[in-house]
């Protein structure tokens, strides 16, 4: 019996033996890598894998890994062995998360935002996260925005983040002299003067308004936690401002005798003074009025002119004819006329005879006799013409003859430009001509809204200055206006929005047309045509009309050297000797809009073009002469022309007109 024990042992031994032998040669050497290394690997399966010296053999089929390591996720995976002899399998372990407790400075009120998703607002506790890196946002009112990068360990490691903020705003003092202005921070109501605000950085706007002073206003910039004082705001008196406005318009206004235009007009004036302001228009007894106004005040004042009348007694041959004052009738024939004691138009006229024109002042104690007889119209000449007219404004324009001369300049002229192609003119008819320009004064009767404005500080608005800054459609207005006033068919007229002349010209006031310009600019006693208003040579060696010159040094780059007129701006009309016909400033001190379409000549024509006045359509009208802005040989020219329809600081116009 313990013999066949002892067999039976030993045959299961050997069986087993063979078993394992077997199992080692037919098995597959498997490495198994763990990153990080793992405390504990666990494979399972059939046949039992056999372990050693770091690797297992196992037979190809599937098993179950497990490996574990403190701090990271346990690693279980279903793994299969193929049958290569030897094999390699990789696996990374993952960290477990960590936990996160945020704190802020400020307390309260800082959002936070991690990898741009929002986790409420600090103080957080407990935070859980995956290890690895972030980008937090913190976010609060009034601070300046923080980002930084976390890092999380993870493994269930409690870290701590303290957030401090920085301010984003600055202390702000503002003051002013003197004090308790109303303060205004971008549009946005502070309080008064002293003030200290906390401001955001950056950019803003401080109003101050105080309601005897004029507003102050200041842009500053402010740097997040850098305290700011910001230099005293020293407060200007303000200025007050009056309308004056007269029944009827047009009177002349004087404060403390000093000339300051035309009713209506607003003027500022000092505040908390008494202003001795007096009105006056021919016909009208002055008017006086003392007006002491508050600082920032807006006052209009209307004053009431008491006409003074005087009798005109009209005797007119034939007993007939149509008596007009002022361009409206007034009767026929013999006529007893209350008028006011003013320079008023006086006109007596009848079909077929020729028409009586003449300016009386009627006188307050004693009657005027004015007898007219009118002449047949059958054969009248030139000689019948008056040599000069004045309009209802006090504008005097001089008869003007014309005739035949060479327009523009010659191809080889220098400074000569492209749209100066010489051709024949033929003025056949006779013009009158405005002896000066229109004046601001005299523009602003028509338009009192118009001010020509100032140029680099320099006024051009002053009432004896050449009107400015006005369109040539602003310029035949003011034409028309006149010619309404004076019962005169007016030249232009409007279509479709544009102003347009009439064909035939009418007998109204109009724009001089570039021709009659030209001529009257250029003509001399002598029967030459003149190229330069002082003669023939560039530059001038005389001071003879206003251009840009010493005294424009400041203002204007280009200026005439060694030429000083003493004028850096406009001068009063008539400032200059006349040139030989008797008209002044036609070249120089502003430059002046003609009545024509702007055109190019045709060159080389033997045509003769008689009482031209440019083309019936176009875009641009023509302007003619320097100005005080001009300095060069070529603008100098009289023969040189421009073109625009818009204002301009240095262009304006002068009236004439046919008389029949």
């Amino acid at each position: 019996m313990g013999r066949r024990l002892l067999a039976l042992t030993g045959v299961l031994i050997f069986l087993s033996l063979v078993l394992v032998l077997i199992h080692v040669f037919t098995s597959k050497s498997l490495q198994i890598e763990i990153d990080p290394p793992a405390d504990s690997i666990s494979l399972r399966g059939m046949p039992w894998p056999v372990h050693v010296q770091g690797r297992y053999l196992v037979r190809p089929g599937n098993y179950r890994l497990v490996a574990r390591r403190a701090g990271y996720h346990p690693l279980e995976r279903e793994i299969q062995v193929g049958t290569q002899a030897s094999q390699t399998l990789a696996f990374s372990l993952l960290k477990l998360p960590g936990y996160l407790d945020i704190t802020s400075a400020p307390e309260r009120g800082v959002y936070i935002q991690i990898d741009n998703t929002s986790f409420g607002s600090a103080p957080i506790q407990r935070l859980q996260l995956e290890a690895g890196t972030y980008v937090l946002q913190a976010t609060a009112d009034r601070y300046l925005p923080y980002t930084t990068q976390l890092v999380i360990e993870g493994k269930h490691k409690q870290q701590d983040l303290q957030i401090q903020l920085q301010p984003g705003w600055a202390e702000v003092s503002i003051d002013s002299r003197p004090p308790h202005a109303e303060a205004w921070l971008d549009g946005a109501r502070q309080g008064q003067t002293p003030l200290r605000l906390e401001l955001m950085a950056g950019e803003h706007r401080l109003d101050l308004q105080h309601p005897d002073y004029l507003p102050y206003t200041v842009d500053f910039l402010v740097v997040a936690g850098q305290p700011l004082v910001l230099p005293l705001a020293q407060l200007q008196v303000g200025t007050a401002h009056v309308r004056i406005a007269s029944i009827p318009p047009g009177a002349r206004v004087t404060i403390a005798g000093l000339d300051k235009g035309q009713t209506p007009l607003s003027l500022a004036l000092a505040p908390n003074t008494e202003h001795h302001i007096t009105l006056t228009k021919p016909g009208y007894r002055p008017s006086h009025q003392i007006l002491e106004i508050e600082p920032g005040q807006q006052k209009t004042l209307t004053m009431h002119l008491e006409t003074m009348l005087g009798t005109v007694i009209v005797q007119a041959t034939p007993e007939d004819a149509e008596v007009l004052v002022e361009g409206k009738t007034a009767g026929a024939g013999r006529l007893r006329l209350e008028l006011p004691s003013a320079p008023q138009r006086l006109e007596v006229r009848k079909p077929g005879y020729l028409s009586h024109t003449q300016t009386i002042t009627p006188l307050m104690d004693t009657p005027q006799v004015i007898a007219v007889t009118l002449k047949p119209a059958a054969a009248r000449n030139r000689q019948d013409l008056p040599a000069r007219i004045t309009t209802h404004q006090g504008e005097t324009l001089i008869r003007l003859d014309g005739g035949t001369f060479s327009m523009g300049a010659p191809r080889r002229e220098q400074g000569r430009r492209t749209n100066e192609t010489q051709h024949s003119v033929a003025l056949q008819r006779p013009f009158y001509m405005a002896v000066r320009e229109v004046t601001n004064a005299q523009f602003s009767a028509f338009m009192p809204s118009h001010h020509s404005g100032s140029y680099r500080g320099h006024d051009l608005s002053a009432p004896d200055l050449p009107v400015v800054n006005l369109t040539w459609a602003d310029a035949v207005r003011y034409c028309n206006w006149l010619s309404e006033r004076e019962g005169l068919e007016p030249v232009y007229e409007e279509k479709n929005g544009t102003w347009v002349a009439k064909t035939p010209l009418p007998a109204g006031y109009r724009l001089p047309t570039e021709s009659e310009w030209e001529w009257a600019a250029r003509w001399r006693p002598d029967g030459t045509l003149a190229k330069y208003a002082w003669g023939h040579g560039y530059p001038p060696v005389e001071v003879t009309v206003n251009y840009a010159d010493h005294a424009a040094s400041g203002l204007l780059e280009d200026i005439i050297d060694g030429y000083d007129d003493g004028f850096a701006v406009a001068a009063p009309v008539g400032s200059f000797r006349p040139n030989p016909l008797g008209l002044f400033d036609l070249d120089g001190n502003v430059a002046e809009w003609c009545h024509d379409y702007h055109s190019i000549y045709p060159a080389l024509s033997e045509k003769t073009y008689v009482d031209p006045s440019g083309p019936t359509t176009g875009t641009k009208h023509v302007i003619r002469g320097a100005s005080w802005m001009r300095s060069t040989l070529s603008s100098t020219r009289l023969s040189y022309r421009d073109q625009d329809n818009n204002r301009h600081v240095d262009v304006g116009f002068r009236i004439a007109r046919y008389l029949d």
